[in-house]
């Protein structure tokens, strides 16, 4: 159970990446959104497929913004501020309560790491929960040097930087209601069900502190715990 808890924590904290985006003079949101997540494609065993989360729940309040995933035995939090370009991701796993952070210096290390997709801006557009978005392509490479293509639908009426910042795909100019992240193996599909807006919601700071009794780990030490 160790072993398939650290792969887990492997595939989903490598999708919590990087970069930057300048958000300064936007109207930022604040609001929560849900997403369908699916692996349409994806090159695992289904053991593992199983086991990954089917849905994210997100709140943002403003230039921070908080994603929660539930995969059974792996409950996983992260808390983002595009502000101060930070990034810190809490995981519940073996009855334990652990915190990873990372610094901007982090984050422009991680992409280093990741796929450099292409950004292909095109004028085609999709009504998506009432939003308007256009759509984007992005352009991978597979081992094989062939290009992989991936659809990106985004409404620039919810400003991206606060949840695209860290991401690969942080040039998008919008909040992204329909996409896909390719890593190696993985492919993971997002799809917004829920769009809740901040009139008659109230969200606390509270949702953007990081549990008290977590104890702070780095990635590495915590592969090595569980190994």
């Amino acid at each position: 159970m160790q072993r398939t808890t650290s792969k887990l924590i492997g595939i989903l904290l490598f999708l919590f990446t990087l970069s930057s985006f300048n958000i300064h003079g936007q109207s930022l949101f604040t609001g929560r959104i849900t997403y369908e997540i699916s692996y349409p494609g994806s090159m695992l065993d289904l053991a593992t497929l199983e086991q990954l989360p089917s849905e994210a729940d997100i709140t943002a309040k403003r230039e921070r913004v908080r994603t929660e995933m539930d995969a059974g035995e792996l409950y996983q939090i992260k808390i983002s501020d595009s502000d101060e370009m930070s990034v810190a991701t809490v995981l519940e796993v073996l009855r334990e309560k652990y915190v990873i952070h990372k610094t901007p210096e982090d984050i422009r290390q991680n992409l280093e790491e990741l796929p450099d997709p292409q950004i292909n801006f095109t004028n085609e557009t999709k009504e998506i929960l009432g939003y308007t978005c256009k759509k984007a392509e992005a352009v991978y490479y597979d081992q094989h040097g062939d290009p992989v293509t991936s659809d990106i639908y985004y409404t620039e009426e919810i400003p991206g930087g606060p949840f695209n910042f860290d991401m690969p795909y942080n040039e998008i100019p919008g909040l992204m209601l329909e996409y896909e992240i390719r890593v190696g193996n993985l492919n993971m599909r997002y799809e917004a069900t829920s769009i809740k807006s901040r009139w008659g919601l109230f969200i606390s700071n509270r949702n953007f502190r990081v549990p008290r009794d977590a104890k702070e780990i780095t990635y590495e030490e915590l592969r090595e715990k569980l190994q």
